[in-house]
């Protein structure tokens, strides 16, 4: 008997009240899948979490319904800009409209910085009340400071870009604010949209150059409707001063052949024409704040809602075409710096490895190998500028045709020796190592593959502008053009495979991190790029090369639209190759390779070299 109590006692104690339960629980479902039931919803419930309480559900329902807010709002903002209902007759609703936009923003930003940025004062007030025993529970109620640890959502010379840009810009909008305020019968709502527009460009500005690597710890679902707004604001920007332009020039030249008409028809003097073309340009009159546009040379009234919205193009010529390319740009880099903000608001925890929430004041940048490259840039700069003063004189002379030879022949040479350069540079470059993944790259090839885009769209309407009038049998087309269109289409195809490839490239052997391969034609390319960035914001303000003005008109509205791009490319390209410069060729790369971890940002790709490289 008194084994069988020993037994019974071993037995029971070699189960614990955990194993009992899972032995319960296991010989529970045994029965259930021997009987084929169903368990009810007290057996699974324990298991499941609604989809509602689910973090990753829920942040993705946030980005559905922002980026669908932000998509509609586009639509919309489009098609008011395209509407000539709302440009006379409901003049009243697009201007409440435009405050709404640009106000909205201004807002979202302030609660930004009072909330997310700097929530001190809040804070502050916050305890203030809670010794007054105002409020209960203030730990609820208190805001953490968000870090500025983030992987960051521009380079900073893509933050300098938007800086010069933004400036620029709000120098527009100060010209239109001027223009509008000397002129008779200028309306209020016209002063209020233009210091909404000078206050939002300047808000913004700020916000992307102090606070694009901002971690966002609180109000992530205001944030992310924010930025989509943002989104939405910058692309509608873009357009309405794309087609702003576009409408100013299609003013433009129905004015000169109003002055051309009159010229033939009247039999006036040849030395009459200029005066003719400068009283037809110059005779309208700005009346109520802009809305219309009457011209004195004829009885018509011709409605032009280009002017209405820039006055500046009408008064500035080609300084205000530069400033309105700038102000173009400008919103491009917003729209895509917060779009890749929103895309990393709820997904930014699991990439901090930083614990710092300072900000980078300091940069060391090595200049070593990179003297040659920068000569041959400046040789680069010099014959482009030779080039566009060579251009003043013959249009100065008013010899059309060998203004536009002389484009023809430096464009052809400046795309030819860029392309060589991006050859020998990946050449040179072969020896370097490969990185899987590189810090802050993808606004940077969103933004390259958009510029890319354009400058490709462009180069095929040159090329189909030229077929088109050869089969017309225009014998005042040459063949230079076509030549032209395709080195360069060529050029800007290989150097942004140049950059998206040399971007992951960094120097982790010793022959490369000794000799530097590569630097110095990243140099010249960064110079370069620089210069044709330049040179494209001169060509954009005349008349375009290898395009005839008996070209469809469908051919313009493309040209206006993407002309904006070809500049952005050049400048973000100079922008990714001074990264490259100053990344690719760092020593802080092998120092990462000691510390090196299995995170997307860190990992690198270590491939055996040759004897000769070590």
């Amino acid at each position: 008997m008194l084994m069988v109590d020993e037994q019974l006692k071993i037995g029971a104690t070699q189960f614990s009240p955990t194993e009992k339960r899972i032995v319960s629980l296991s010989e529970d479902m045994e029965k259930i899948s021997d009987s084929d039931s169903i368990p009810s919803p007290t057996q699974t419930d324990t298991f499941v979490v609604a989809w509602i309480h689910e973090p990753r559900a829920t942040n993705f329902f946030i980005r559905l319904v922002t980026s669908l807010y932000a998509l509609i709002l586009t639509i919309v903002s489009l098609v008011v800009e395209v509407s000539p209902t709302w440009r006379t007759d409901m003049w009243i609703a697009e201007t409440v409209f435009y405050l709404l936009m640009y106000g909205t923003g201004i807002l979202f930003f302030i609660y930004c910085y009072i909330f997310i940025i700097y929530p001190t004062p809040y804070n502050y007030l916050i305890s203030y009340l809670r010794k007054r025993k105002l409020i209960k529970n203030p730990e609820r109620w208190i805001i953490l400071s968000s870090p500025h640890n983030g992987e960051g959502a521009g380079t900073l010379y893509l933050r300098l870009g938007a800086l010069f840009f933004g400036s620029v810009g709000i120098v527009l909008f100060g010209l239109e604010l001027f223009l509008c305020i000397e002129t008779a019968n200028c309306k209020k709502t016209t002063i209020a949209k233009m210091i909404v527009a000078i206050i939002f460009t300047f808000i913004q500005m700020h916000f992307i150059f102090c606070n694009s690597k901002i971690t966002v710890n609180s109000s992530q679902k205001v944030v992310a409707w924010g930025m989509m707004h943002l989104v939405a604001v910058n692309l509608w920007t873009w357009f309405r001063f794309v087609l702003a332009k576009q409408e100013a020039k299609a003013l433009k030249k129905a004015h000169l052949k109003q002055a051309f008409r009159k010229y033939y028809s009247s039999g006036s003097s040849s030395e009459e024409i200029h005066d003719i073309i400068s009283a037809v340009l110059n005779s309208t009159i700005i009346q109520q704040s802009g809305e219309d546009i009457t011209s004195t040379s004829t009885t018509t009234t011709t409605i032009s809602p280009a002017v209405n919205r820039l006055f500046a193009l009408d008064q500035f010529g080609d300084v205000a075409t530069f400033l309105t390319t700038c102000i173009v740009e400008y919103s491009l880099i917003g729209a895509a710096i917060m779009f890749i903000l929103w895309k990393s608001i709820g997904s930014q925890s699991a990439h901090h490895h930083s614990t710092s929430t300072k900000r980078k004041v300091r940069m060391r940048i090595d200049c070593s190998s990179s003297s040659t490259g920068l000569f041959a840039g400046i040789i680069f700069l010099i014959g482009s500028l030779v080039s566009m003063g060579m251009y003043t004189i013959f249009e100065s002379l008013r010899n059309s045709a060998g203004a536009q030879l002389v484009f023809g022949i430096v464009d052809l040479c400046l795309f030819s020796i860029a392309l060589g350069a991006c050859v020998l540079g990946l050449w040179r470059m072969r020896s370097l190592q490969y990185r899987l993944h590189a810090h802050g790259e993808v606004i940077d090839e969103i933004l390259l593959i958009i510029g890319l885009i354009g400058e490709v769209v462009y180069c095929a309407v040159g090329i189909d502008v030229f077929i088109a009038c050869r089969r017309s049998a225009d014998l005042s087309v040459n063949a230079l053009p076509p030549f032209v269109f395709v080195i360069r289409m060529i050029q800007v195809v290989f150097q942004a495979a140049f950059i998206l490839t040399t971007s992951r490239l960094r120097c982790l052997s010793k022959y490369s991190m000794k000799h530097k391969p590569g630097k110095q034609i990243i140099t010249f390319l960064l110079v370069s790029n620089v210069t044709l960035f330049v040179f494209h914001t001169f060509e954009g303000m005349k008349s375009s090369f290898g395009f005839s003005n008996k070209a469809a008109a469908q051919y313009n509205y493309l040209i206006y639209a993407v002309a904006p791009l070809l500049v952005f490319y050049r400048f973000h390209s100079s922008a990714c190759l001074a990264e490259i410069w100053k990344h690719t060729y760092s020593i802080k790369s092998v120092d990462l390779e000691n510390n090196l971890d299995l995170s997307d940002s860190n990992l690198t790709a270590i491939t055996p070299v040759s004897d000769k490289y070590t």
